[in-house]
């Protein structure tokens, strides 16, 4: 199937912003800033590890093969950034970028908008099925929604 050289080139870099270094590294900036201005929700950016834990668990025991090889039109723009598991269900990028704009609280639209790009390209460059994306999705949204739920309640019981 014919397709834009440059699409692939853009796709995959978007892709860079869902990688596990780059959103923790977000994730750990932004509890450190919290925490420095006293706030008691400093440690819900810090729940994406339990989000990369989950994910991890079940592409080890969910035998969901990503789209053939063939057909990738990922770019390694980063090659040395590589996933140790090779089953794709959840995707890992969309977990992650739906569990940072969660539990940052982005408005809806922005929210929307990143993680629905972020959906596209993994599907786009055949890394992933759209059931996987859904999955993770799923994932990233529900671990931020309880870890900032946790906070909020934390916040009012210590009133």
């Amino acid at each position: 199937m014919p397709h834009a050289a440059w699409l692939d080139v853009a796709g995959s870099a978007i892709t860079i912003f869902g990688q596990s270094e780059v959103v923790g590294t977000i994730a750990l900036g932004v509890a450190i800033v919290r925490r420095g201005a006293g706030r008691a929700d400093w440690w819900v950016p810090l729940a994406v590890a339990a989000v990369v834990a989950v994910e991890l668990a079940l592409k080890l025991t969910i035998a969901q093969a990503p789209p053939p090889r063939e057909l990738s039109r990922s770019v390694a723009l980063i090659p040395f950034i590589e996933s140790p598991v090779r089953n794709a269900f959840p995707s890992g990028h969309l977990a992650r970028v739906a569990f940072l704009v969660t539990a940052l609280r982005w408005p809806g639209w922005t929210a929307a908008a990143a993680v629905l790009l972020m959906a596209i390209t993994r599907i786009y460059l055949a890394e992933h099925w759209p059931s996987d994306v859904l999955g993770g999705w799923l994932l990233g949204y529900g671990v931020a929604t309880i870890a900032v739920a946790s906070s909020s309640a934390g916040g009012r019981a210590a009133r």
